[in-house]
């Protein structure tokens, strides 16, 4: 009887590490078409939508490297120009031309629109999440109903946008989907719509995020990548004091 007890247990917990390190792979994979590489460039394109119409845009240049390195400069607007944002770890902080130092922020501060710190710093979901697979669900899109994977994922770091999301995987590609956003207090903050796949560098990269307030249900913000390239990004790009006197 212990034997079988012990067999058993033995068994859970094999499944158990098998589920984990599925779980891993798959947000990886995810991953892996959200960027073209370890060090990349990248432009993109934020709009924000009131009541049907564009309020307001702006277009940014960024680079990125390994899991945790992000720093990007506004282009457009021409009152918004020179302005850059930098996160290191759980260390964000915004740069604005003419001042002497750099002004903290957080990730869940928000950018433009719905669009927070975060939505367009954390490049990787690994870098922030840790994942759990719950189940597989479809999801209708424009393109029709995908069956998915769904993915619980929950903050592992302090500068974390969100404490929890839910993500709907797609399961033939392993394209992010949809996602449901939660604050600490277990509110549902926003939901965010993944689409149209281009690709940069022969990779398949998702380019598209919508995300939707889930109070202001009038409103909605697009984050699409305009251009995205490999590169080797000197570590001088993400150092303080470098970017003051850029």
């Amino acid at each position: 009887m212990k034997k079988t007890i012990a067999f058993g247990l033995l068994f859970a917990a094999l499944l158990c590490d098998a589920i984990a390190l599925d779980a891993d792979g798959l947000l990886a994979d995810v991953d892996s078409h959200r960027a073209v590489g370890p060090s990349f460039r990248f432009k993109i394109r934020i709009d924000d939508y009131a009541k049907g119409s564009l309020s307001q845009s702006a277009v940014m240049s960024g680079n990125a490297k390994g899991m945790n390195k992000t720093m990007v400069q506004y282009e457009d607007p021409a009152n918004m120009r020179g302005k850059k944002l930098l996160m290191v770890d759980d260390d964000m902080y915004v740069f604005v031309p003419k001042t002497q130092r750099p002004v903290r922020l957080t990730a869940s501060q928000r950018l433009m629109g719905q669009a927070s710190n975060g939505d367009v710093m954390n490049v990787r979901f690994q870098a922030d999440y840790s994942p759990a697979i719950t189940g597989e669900e479809s999801v209708a899109t424009e393109d029709g109903d995908r069956p998915c994977v769904v993915l619980e994922l929950k903050a592992k770091r302090a500068g974390s946008a969100y404490n929890r999301m839910v993500l709907w995987v797609d399961k033939e590609g392993h394209c992010p989907v949809k996602a449901d956003c939660y604050a600490l207090s277990g509110k549902l903050l926003k939901t965010v719509e993944y689409s149209q796949v281009k690709l940069f560098g022969g990779k398949r990269i998702v380019t598209r995020a919508t995300l939707y307030d889930k109070i202001a249900r009038d409103t909605y913000t697009v984050i699409e990548f305009v251009d995205m390239a490999e590169a080797e990004i000197p570590d001088s790009f993400f150092n303080k004091e470098y970017l003051l006197r850029m």
